[in-house]
């Protein structure tokens, strides 16, 4: 699913706090094998600005980046930050697609905080509801602030959308097989984290939890008296360790995490109440944060599931000698990557 969608040959673009993320894929033997990739630094608050200039010199470091790539097509899918965007799983009666078309649009408003006409409206079926009578329906709304800077980007970079698609669907998409038992995607980033929870192949539930890396940063530069910098180097190289510096970068980050925690352990609740006869496998771990020394293993004991760090080519060919670096930015690229692989999979 996704706003404004098109068909045609395109690349995934990622457009996140720090840095801009390309990734292009074709079709090889029925399995999406790679073109390019890559990626360009933003300055910091650049992507979240409204402002015309900023808007546009993000418009031209992403066409920068796709000219430096050497792409072959110009036309993009494009991520939208789910902190933004409104996503809801609501119940219907079974209706035709024709039939929920109609309604939809009529009922939104019950689920979205912002009127109807301020937003782009876009659904899918999950399937079957609780009740043999009813269906599941993933409700998404974006602002029309956010698909129009979007879409200005995009004009800025001399590009055609085909699509804007929420970061969380993106990215399970990449990192969760196809045929995986139930579970939990966290995409630790550097303002919020986003969590989505997969089932039968299908966001079960969607949400921004405002908790990041730049959040432990700062709990840090607070808690020991540190300027930004110093502050991200100590969280950066001693992450969660306790045995480095008496534990004072734990200790000083370990509030934020606990809020964090307490966050995903609410979501996981939640879906065991939805799904009662649904267990959760395990929760998997992306996004530039992710990579914390002991973070793994400080969630999985908080919330008693294994921890496992996402891999963004999980589904993609590649040749063999670029493994090793590939697997080194993975973290980075997991919606990069799902939204290169929408065609492939829908």
């Amino acid at each position: 699913m996704g706003i404004l969608s098109r068909d045609s040959d395109y690349f995934g673009l990622d457009i996140g706090e720090a840095a801009i993320r390309i990734v292009q894929l074709k079709r090889s033997g029925g399995r999406p094998s790679l073109v390019s990739y890559g990626d360009a630094p933003l300055s910091a608050g650049t992507s979240r600005s409204d402002s015309a200039a900023d808007v546009e010199r993000l418009g031209m470091s992403v066409a920068k980046l796709v000219k430096d790539l050497r792409l072959t097509t110009n036309n993009v899918v494009a991520g939208l930050p789910a902190s933004k965007v409104f996503a809801s799983i609501i119940t219907t009666p079974k209706l035709t697609n024709a039939e929920l078309a109609k309604a939809i649009p009529l009922q939104a408003d019950q689920y979205i905080p912002m009127a109807v006409d301020q937003v782009k409206l876009d659904w899918t079926v999950l399937g079957p509801g609780a009740n043999a009578n009813e269906l599941e329906v993933l409700l998404v709304a974006a602002p029309n602030t956010i698909t129009n800077k979007y879409l200005q980007v995009m004009e800025t970079a001399g590009l055609q959308v085909m699509a804007l698609e929420i970061n969380s669907t993106a990215l399970y998409r990449a990192v969760v097989p196809p045929t995986s038992p139930p579970v939990l995607v966290l995409d630790m980033g550097a303002v919020a984290s986003d969590l989505a929870i997969i089932y039968q192949n299908s966001p079960r539930l969607i949400r921004s939890i405002g908790v990041g890396g730049q959040t432990l940063v700062n709990a840090a530069s607070q808690a020991l008296g540190l300027d930004e910098a110093q502050a991200e180097q100590f969280v950066h190289k001693f992450g969660l360790t306790q045995t480095k510096l008496e534990g004072q970068v734990f200790k000083a980050i370990k509030p934020s995490l606990d809020m964090l925690v307490e966050e995903v352990q609410k979501s996981i609740k939640f879906f065991a109440a939805r799904y009662p006869t649904a267990k959760l496998e395990k929760l998997v771990l992306t996004g530039g944060t992710s990579a914390l020394l002991e973070l793994p293993t400080f969630i999985a004991t908080a919330i008693g599931l294994p921890v496992e760090i996402g891999n963004a080519w999980i589904n993609v060919s590649y040749p063999a000698g670029l493994q090793d670096k590939l697997i080194t930015v993975s973290s980075h690229y997991g919606v990069a990557s799902g939204l290169a692989q929408r065609s492939f999979v829908e």
